[in-house]
């Protein structure tokens, strides 16, 4: 296993897995629409180059040559926001999470930063529960407008690192 960390010039790589990650996972959480929709959002090479332009952290997690799971983290001010963490469905349940989020924990460790936070769907409950078995705690829920009719309907979760 190899961690990378993604620059500007593979953006394009990880939004092809990456979004084909995603929508596999949400589709029947919040339907194929609404999926392809938040790909399209969130991780278009132009989005994931802005987002790094604007200090976010993503690291692809390589087997063999083949992405098999990739994470996005940012500094904020006193906490490091870890806004995405997926693993390809073949390859979940043989701890690959663990080592995305262990990079994330290091990261904040490393620049002084004790806490850690993230938004999980409210009906996401296979990654609430491994959120929860890592420690985070729910600490507030919010509703977020995306556009096009849909919104985001999370829980708010940190963790002291």
């Amino acid at each position: 296993m190899e961690l990378l960390q993604i620059d500007k010039n593979k953006a394009g790589f990880l939004s092809d897995f990456a979004s084909e990650v995603f929508i596999d996972y949400y589709n029947d959480l919040i339907g194929h629409q609404q999926a392809v929709y938040m790909a399209d959002l969130f991780l278009s090479p132009e989005a994931i180059a802005d987002l790094i332009d604007k200090g976010a952290v993503f690291k692809v997690l390589m087997e063999k040559e083949r992405p098999v799971g990739f994470t996005e983290y940012v500094k904020e001010k006193e906490r490091v926001f870890l806004s995405k963490l997926y693993v390809a469905k073949e390859e979940r349940g043989k701890g690959l999470g663990r080592i995305l989020f262990e990079d994330c924990r290091r990261y904040a460790l490393d620049n002084g930063i004790r806490k850690i936070y993230l938004t999980v769907n409210k009906y996401n409950t296979p990654s609430y529960e491994i959120y929860l078995h890592l420690g985070f705690k729910v600490t507030d829920a919010v509703v977020n407008d995306i556009g096009h009719g849909y919104v985001m309907d999370d829980y708010i979760m940190e963790l002291e690192a």
